[in-house]
């Protein structure tokens, strides 16, 4: 390596050397010239290079002109500028070079794909949203999702956990549906793929996200909450390319609940006493504690069992690709490994991705392909519960024995006998693994039968196997809950899934018309079997969850196969007039197994029209204005709600005596309702997208209205039905928004270059129907409010000493918490005081990134922002007022304290204390610089002697900086005691051959 190292080093030096001596000799001479349009207007601030040696440049003045010194001999200038052509021209032996340039389509002819098809920018009627390899690949990320957090108008994303491994909650134009899923359609390479995306960013083309009814009413039943097309990469034509990414980096936990050291839980603990008349000077301590927790308060011990339960993280990522190809043959091959541990102790994942992907032209006008990802992947999950420990467990504990052994009962008093949750962390106490395999393939055939008319057939194939093992020993803090008893289970998954689709496609150009019209078929097929097996009493815990045949007894099997098939005709037709007036129309019908016979088909149609203003004559001569389109569409679309067997009754075992002798039979536990259907959603879009200063600045702005019909609730049935209640289609909720986004390229310069990327979203939601049109209190729904929202009682302060009289009408007293008497009644009741707090989800998303590029360098920071919603604080409900418990350390009362914070400790009051849930509520605005990169690519002069085409190391800040009234929990995730949120920092580096 030593030697490889020191001739690099002075192959470079040899370069240095020479580029010095050719400077130093070299002749060189004066070239002057003019830059304009096909207008014969001026272009200030073209950038003219050199061609191989950018060093040597200059820019165009407010009369397009410009001047550069050349060396003597064959030199080629490069012409760029933004909207136009770039273009290399021969200087050969003029001295002056005068330059027209070509407005550049290419920017409204890219090409976005969409259901079944691709279109031109230019062309798009609907909403759809994109984003491309670069972008998707310039922040590192574990999952491909991620990258579209913030850069989607109307795409509403947040990280479950800081686990690792964990899935992503997303919304698109908020949430519809009160008892269905939420979550968009995904697609990979047209076939369905499921929520849990767990393809290697590298490995991804670009990814569409199709918002409104004309884009989704493709996708028919399953489309009503938006849809999300990932394309993968495949092979190109071209000598082969050899890409390697990697990149590695520590993780930290963001924030966590700052509990009691001991000497704030002895106060605590002492006010709580004092409340109930028990405590009045530290000589009244020993009716608190017992002898062994004073000598340990009196010895200052303080165990941080935050610290004791989480430990250094790190996270990495190495990926390698080969792609190219012939005319004929493509071919995309690529291998991929992920690790990450977890700022919890025994919380780790990692997985593996291969994925090949080749095309072959098998005849003129016909090619076929196929592609293949395989995945495996091993979580080891640490128990949670860890985390409710650490925030409630005695601070003097001592969690290790004299020897550095663990101490298995550090605690005193009533908790002398309670397991010291570092056990939990032990690989022999304590497993929670899961294994999956997943094959997701893909087989296509394309032919154009004659000119204009294509045949696609594509047929795709998903396999996926899975196995928690799940072991608890009996020297973990579940032993008590397990009859002192290990405890072992195990829960296998298998699941298949096809789909089959064919496409028609006839595209036809004729004066001022351009016609496509698309026909097409496709069905599919899903099964899923799942098994469950536990039991209690392991003679032989070294055996883990692998010997279920060991345990002696509390034995549960249970097993079940869920079927379902879906088969459905959709049409397409786009049509344009003089290439400005456009048209879509699409319909889809769907049958589907799932419903009952006579119910089973629903159809989904769409409209939606388009009008380029830009072309008109009025507008093709104002040179300010770039671009111009107005678009409005409306359409149905579904969402596939119905469960299998759903419409059926089902039966559950029971037992039931046989004159003494116990006999097992079933019995009817649901109704059946035939008449069930899918969830309906009807959508208005109106967007405009416009581009100024040659799409310097580019904008689109989409307002929206839904309608959703038919949501499955349950109806409650009179007691003689035998049943309590059916599902229903009998609710319905609106949303109405705006989506705005905004790319600008604010100076763009031969060495410096700086953009800008803005979203912005705005979403209300609300429900309008239930069933008898009455408030469901119970599960949280309230016509006229949102669909997610916080019901209770509403803090306003503490009761004070001055008004003790007050709070005893209330029965209550100084010290306790005080709610408002929403009825001015003199009483608080819960029929009549309790009022929607708030909305759980967000009134406003934004995303703000800025790209700076200096040469080689750049520097990006992405800033995303979630407004106008609350969240709960898990931490502060389980405020402990008795003081046997620890708790966050908080501002309660006290009467030398008169705060309006927290309640007065008082040791007869815990779960009884009035409206302790009160506590939990709180903003959830934030706005985070979600990433920072700092990077370098190497001048491609230098790499390319060592057959490098790209070189680029990098360094990135992600999840850092955080601003937010919370700050006992990273509010992305929510006040819950689960897994924190974490933030890394990484270092990678990015090469190409």
């Amino acid at each position: 390596m030593k030697s490889i190292l020191n001739f690099n080093v002075r192959n470079l030096c040899f370069v240095f050397v020479m580029l010095v001596v050719q400077c130093a000799f070299a002749q060189d001479r004066t070239i002057t010239g003019t830059v304009t349009d096909n207008k014969q207007e001026p272009l200030i601030g073209v950038n003219v290079v050199v061609k191989g040696n950018t060093s040597v440049g200059a820019i165009t003045d407010l009369n397009g002109k410009y001047s550069l010194s050349v060396p003597e001999g064959k030199a080629t200038l490069v012409f760029s500028y933004i909207g136009y052509v770039t273009q290399e021209v021969s200087v050969g032996s003029r001295n002056t070079v005068d330059v027209v340039l070509v407005d550049d389509a290419q920017a409204l002819d890219e090409v976005v794909v969409v259901g079944y098809g691709v279109v031109k920018k230019r062309d798009l009627v609907g909403s759809i949203a994109s984003v491309k390899s670069q972008d998707i690949t310039a922040v590192p990320t574990s999952n491909v999702l991620e990258s579209m957090q913030g850069k989607i108008a109307g795409l509403d994303m947040t990280r479950s956990s800081g686990q690792p491994g964990s899935a992503f909650n997303f919304t698109i134009r908020g949430n519809r549906s009160l008892t269905a899923s939420n979550a968009p359609l995904i697609l990979v390479d047209g076939i369905a793929y499921g929520t849990d995306i767990d393809i290697n960013p590298n490995d991804v083309e670009s990814i569409e996200v199709l918002k409104d009814a004309s884009t989704t009413a493709i996708y028919g039943s399953r489309g009503a909450n938006g849809v999300i097309l990932v394309t993968t990469k495949k092979g190109k034509e071209g000598k082969a390319k050899v890409d390697f990414n990697a990149y590695w980096g520590p993780s930290f936990s963001t924030n966590l609940p700052k509990v009691n050291n001991t000497e704030q839980y002895v106060a605590m603990r002492r006010e709580a006493m004092r409340a109930v008349g028990q405590w009045n000077s530290p000589a009244d301590d020993g009716v608190i504690w017992d002898a062994v927790a004073l000598e340990r308060i009196k010895n200052n011990v303080n165990t941080d069992w935050y610290d004791l339960i989480m430990d250094d993280a790190t996270t990495q990522n190495y990926q390698v690709s080969i792609s190219g190809g012939t005319d004929a043959t493509k071919v995309s091959f690529s291998l991929d490994y992920f690790d990450e541990t977890g700022i919890l102790i025994g919380d780790d994942f990692d997985r593996f991705n291969g994925r090949i992907n080749v095309s072959q032209r098998i005849m003129k006008g016909m090619e076929a392909g196929a592609s293949a990802l395989f995945t495996t992947s091993t979580r080891n999950a640490a128990p949670n519960n860890v985390f409710h420990a650490a925030q409630t467990k005695e601070p003097y504990g001592v969690p290790f024995n004299e020897d550095g052994s663990l101490n298995k009962y550090p605690f005193t008093g009533s908790g002398a006998t309670d397991i010291n949750m570092l056990f939990n962390q032990d690989k022999n106490n304590y497993v929670d693994e899961t294994k999956s395999n997943r094959f997701f393939g893909t087989l296509f055939l394309n032919w154009e039968i004659i000119k204009g008319l294509q045949f696609r057939t594509n047929f795709g194939y998903d396999l996926q196997n899975s196995r928690n093992g799940h072991f608890e020993g009996v020297n973990s803090t579940f032993v008590e809950s397990n009859k002192g008893l290990a405890k072992v289970s195990k829960n296998e998954t298998h699941s298949t899934a096809w789909t089959w689709e064919n496409t028609l496609t006839y595209t036809k150009d004729f004066d001022i018309h351009s016609l496509t019209a698309m026909v097409g078929h496709s069905m599919s097929k899903s099964s899923s079997e799942d098994t469950y097996a536990e039991g209690k009493g392991l003679s032989f815990e070294q055996s883990l969850f692998h010997n279920l045949d060991g345990t002696q007894q509390d034995y549960a099997l249970s097993s079940t196969l869920t079927e379902s098939s879906m088969l459905s005709y959709f049409a397409r037709l786009n049509y344009k007039l003089l290439d400005k007036y456009l048209l879509t129309a699409t319909l889809r019908a769907d049958g589907s197994s799932v419903l009952a016979k006579g119910n089973r088909w629903g159809y989904f149609p769409s409209v939606a029209v388009a009008w380029r203003m830009k072309d008109e004559h009025f507008l093709s001569s104002v040179d300010e204005i770039s671009d111009l389109k107005l678009r409005l569409s409306y359409g149905l679309s579904g969402n596939s709600a119905v469960s299998p067997y759903q419409t059926t009754g089902g039966l559950s075992k029971t037992i039931y005596e046989f004159g003494t002798v116990p006999a097992y039979g079933y019995r009817p536990y649901s109704m059946a309702n035939l008449e069930l259907q899918w969830e309906k959603t009807r959508v208005l879009n109106f967007g405009v997208d416009f581009g100024l200063f040659n799409n310097r600045v580019y904008a689109t702005i989409d307002a929206y209205k839904t309608w959703t019909s038919d949501l499955l609730l349950p109806m409650i049935l009179p007691g003689h039905t035998g049943f309590t209640e059916v599902i229903s289609n009998v609710g319905k909720t609106e949303t109405r928004g705006i989506d705005l986004s905004i790319n600008t390229v604010n100076f763009d310069t031969k060495d410096f270059k700086w953009t800008t990327d803005l979203t912005f979203s705005a979403n209300k939601e609300e429900i309008t129907a239930l069933n008898t049109n009455q408030n469901d209190v119970g599960s949280g729904w309230f016509i006229g409010s949102p669909t997610k929202v916080f019901y209770d009682y509403e803090k306003i302060g503490i009761w004070q000493t001055s008004e003790a009289a007050e709070a005893a009408k209330y029965g209550q007293e100084p010290g306790d918490i005080k709610v408002r008497d929403q009825t001015n009644d003199g009483a608080i009741d819960a029929n009549n005081d309790r009022k929607v707090l708030g909305q759980q989800t967000p009134k406003w998303t934004a995303g703000l990134n800025n790209r700076f590029e200096y040469k080689g360098w750049e520097l990006s920071f992405f800033l995303y922002a979630r407004v106008g919603h609350l969240i709960q604080n898990e931490a502060a409900a389980n405020f402990n007022p008795s003081g046997w418990n620890n708790s966050i350390a908080c501002d309660y009362w006290t009467p030398e304290n008169p705060t309006n914070a927290y309640p007065r400790p008082n040791f007869n009051k815990n779960e009884s204390m009035l409206y302790k849930s009160t506590l939990a509520y709180c903003k959830g605005n934030f706005l985070k610089i979600k990433d920072i990169t700092f990077g370098y690519s190497f001048p491609k002069q230098m790499i390319s002697k060592l057959n490098m085409s790209k070189l680029r190391i990098y360094t990135t800040l992600k999840n850092f900086f955080t601003f937010s009234a919370v700050d006992d929990y990273d509010p992305e995730r929510g006040g819950s005691n689960s897994y924190p949120m974490t933030k890394q920092v990484v270092f990678g580096i990015n090469v190409s051959f």
